[in-house]
């Protein structure tokens, strides 16, 4: 008698079966491996290691089921086995159960958390859309705050649930910066240090709580105190891109944005932004539903005006991306905040011409005259002379981005012309320290080019703090020649080392060094070279700078500038959004494109579409309109006409890229009209809307595409359906438009029709 294909005679232990299975398997007999592994769990079940091999054998063998009865009866006997669950997840994945996988996925990374495949996997089902079970998902965020090696969660005073107002920082830009790079510029520097004296010394009448926005799941997550106070402090500290400590918090961050619930805002939060967002295109989407939703106040920090006011130093796309962001910023919200004099008048500017209306008592001052110095900190110098070949006093430092805005390339021209005067012995090395910014080609052109030159000039990138905190000590002075500043934080940060500072007198300049900097003006190269010339060989003047700033330079903590932030919640007058104030106007006559901005230049002519999507149907505008998310796209605009006069709607759609696109428009409940697209097909649709269809002046139209609804929730992903190129209403007796928007149609120039802006 055989059982499993064994004589019941076989005495062979139940390892000694394994080893036959495992022999088997070795050489790709997987049905033979699949009965030595039985035999084996006949003679003792309680073997979870078997059950997994067996779960192999038959997985490769291409009986899913039974593998994953037998990965499951593994998990019976060994539940807390991180390698099972993960073999659990390829089995799942491979079955098309998104979902599961992506459960078991979350699981192994929650055991084990530095199981790099799991989280891989993970990471690429949640950004299919794929939904692990919550329970697992929320005890794997946990698993993460508390499993983080070498770095001892710092203790942070979490947000009370009561009734003081909610501030909360989102600070989406600085992940995205931490993945390309780790040590911090200017904003992600003011960032760094605002929230984390807010984190480590909470106010008492506001609550404070950090969140980001993730581009692929559209919405905010909350971000744990510790982990965010975890990325601050490894962000400053020495160490590359690839450092494993650092890439193992990336990897918990990136987790945590995955899987935590979307944010739910308290009603009437603050929603603070002290970075950049106008790269994430559905920001302002996500910003209007929650200013509908839960009443938030949007307040952005806005450090400069540059991609408007020089945007020769800007690169297009960053240009055309920041207009954009400053269309939403006006529409969005009433309170501002600034870091000088200068960038306040340059946002009313920008503001005016747009047709906004700002006020100078909406925009804050807070001036970023923090001290960089680290409490009771005091490198010592000899290390970083030693690690960048440098003598103490022997070299003037410039510290910034190198891109063309920060001036290197006149810097360069005053070193050339000090060589030549007084020969290379007695100039100081100019040692410029930063990372790669844009437009910069000609600096790297302008030192290969000149052999002298390169002697004396050193290009020094990836400078932790403690050694720029050195440089700055043992400098003779810094040289500060940017063209154009929101603050300028190097300058403040030479003067925290008491170290006089050169600098132009461009923008806000002369608000961040005082009277304690010398100036030279923006432009004037020979006024430069003097300036350069008298700090050099003039010791007993740079002396008296220095003991001038000594004696009279006092720069502020950066719980100083927080405290000036949260004033604007604790004085502030600004009441709840309406959600009323959400609908903007779509001026009849006046085409608003849903395509993503492609303005360089600020004027009342521009206009954009982006501002009267509604809900959460959206995914992000592209260069050429914006798909709708699973087929259901709102747009919302408040129109002016008589109450008895019919509209009329021009729109135009695009058919998904791979299929044939059914598709409807109703308004308010009602179906307008309806067709199907071809893969990819534009179409542009016109249809005259009655005047009961637009209830109080409001305009609710709806764009249903392809109907998902029937797929599974298991297996179905987030997607793109029908998509919306632009639309236009005018008055449907208003011929004249009428005709115009067709010629315009005709001849491609639609943005002849752009006129004006959606006002709130």
């Amino acid at each position: 008698m055989k059982i499993f294909g064994f004589s019941i005679g076989d005495d062979r232990l139940p390892g000694e079966l394994a080893g036959a299975g495992d022999a088997a398997r070795d050489r790709g007999d997987w049905p033979d491996a699949a009965r030595h592994y039985r035999a084996a769990l006949s003679r003792d079940a309680s073997r979870a290691d078997i059950w997994v091999q067996l779960g192999h054998a038959l997985k490769e063998s291409g009986d899913l089921t039974a593998a994953a009865a037998a990965y499951e009866s593994a998990l019976l006997r060994a539940p807390d086995v991180a390698d099972t669950h993960l073999q659990l997840g390829h089995l799942f994945k491979i079955s098309g159960r998104r979902d599961a996988a992506a459960t078991a996925y979350a699981r192994a990374v929650e055991l084990d958390p530095t199981l790099r495949d799991a989280i891989e996997e993970l990471r690429s089902l949640l950004r299919k859309g794929a939904k692990p079970d919550a329970s697992v998902s929320a005890g794997l965020v946990e698993s993460l705050r508390y499993t983080r090696r070498h770095r001892p969660a710092p203790s942070v005073a979490e947000p009370a649930d009561d009734d003081r107002a909610t501030a909360i920082f989102d600070v989406s830009d600085l992940l995205g910066y931490f993945h390309n790079a780790r040590l911090p510029t200017g904003i992600q520097r003011v960032q760094i240090e605002v929230i984390s004296a807010l984190l480590r010394e909470p106010p008492v009448e506001v609550q404070i709580a950090v969140c980001a926005f993730s581009i692929d799941r559209s919405d905010w997550v909350s971000l744990p105190a510790d982990l965010f106070l975890d990325a601050a402090r490894l962000a400053l500290m020495e160490g590359g891109q690839r450092d494993p400590d650092w890439q193992a918090l990336l990897k918990d961050i990136a987790l945590t944005v995955d899987l935590s619930p979307a944010l739910i805002f308290p009603q009437g939060a603050w929603l603070i932004n002290l970075g950049t967002s106008w790269w994430l295109q559905n920001y302002f989407l996500k910003v209007r539903e929650a200013q509908r939703r839960h009443g938030i106040h949007y307040l952005p920090f806005v450090h400069d005006m540059i991609p408007v006011m020089a945007p020769e130093h800007c690169t297009r796309p960053l240009t055309e991306d920041f207009i954009s962001w400053v269309q939403g910023a006006f529409a969005h919200t009433r309170d501002f905040l600034t870091n000088s004099e200068a960038s306040r008048r340059d946002l009313i500017t920008v503001a005016d011409r747009l047709g906004y209306v700002v006020r100078e008592d909406q925009v804050q001052i807070v001036r970023l005259d923090a001290d960089f110095r680290r409490p009771g900190d005091t490198p010592p110098i000899a290390p970083a002379m030693d690690r960048y070949g440098l003598e103490a006093g022997n070299f003037v430092l410039m510290v910034s981005t190198i891109e063309s805005r920060k001036n290197h390339l006149a810097a360069f021209r005053a070193w050339r012309d000090l060589i030549t005067r007084h020969g290379a012995e007695a100039v100081p090395t100019l040692v410029c320290v930063g990372n790669r910014g844009w437009l910069n080609d000609g600096v790297f052109a302008r030192l290969e080019s000149d052999p002298t030159l390169q002697r004396q000039v050193r290009m020094l990138s990836g400078v932790p703090d403690s050694d720029l905190a050195g440089l700055y000590q043992a400098a003779a002075f810094s040289l500060y020649p940017s063209q154009y500043e929101g603050w300028g934080l190097p300058v403040t940060e030479s003067l925290s080392y008491g170290k006089v500072v050169l600098a132009s007198d461009s923008a806000s300049l002369p608000e961040a060094g005082g009277d304690f900097a010398v100036y030279f003006r923006q432009g004037d190269q020979a006024g430069l070279l003097d300036a350069l010339e008298r700090l050099i060989f003039d010791l007993p003047y740079r002396q008296a700078l220095e003991a001038r700033i000594a004696a009279g330079f006092s720069p502020r903590p950066w719980r100083a500038l927080a405290t000036d932030i949260l004033s604007r919640i604790t004085t502030g007058q600004t009441p709840p959004a309406a959600p009323e104030l959400a609908i903007p106007v779509a001026t009849p006559g006046r085409y608003y494109p849903l395509h993503r901005s492609r303005s360089i230049a600020v004027g009342p002519g521009l206009a954009t579409g982006e501002i009267f999507r509604a809900g959460s149907g959206w995914a992000a505008p592209e260069d050429w309109g914006c798909w709708t998310r699973d087929g259901d796209g709102l747009i919302e605009a408040r129109v002016a006409t008589a109450a008895s006069r019919p509209m009329r709607l021009f729109i135009g759609l695009r058919g998904e890229t791979q299929r044939a696109t059914p598709w409807r428009l109703e308004i308010t409940g009602r179906q307008l009209a309806s067709g199907a697209l071809g893969a990819d097909q534009v179409q542009w649709v016109s249809r005259t809307i009655s005047p009961e269809m637009i209830r109080d002046g409001i305009l609710r139209l709806r764009l249903i595409g392809s109907d998902q609804a029937s797929a599974s929730s298991d297996t179905r992903l987030d997607r793109n359906s029908v998509g919306v190129i632009g639309f236009m209403v005018c008055d449907a007796a208003d011929t004249e438009t009428r005709s115009a928007f067709v010629e315009a149609l005709a001849t491609d120039d639609l943005d002849a029709l752009t006129v004006g802006k959606p006002t709130l």
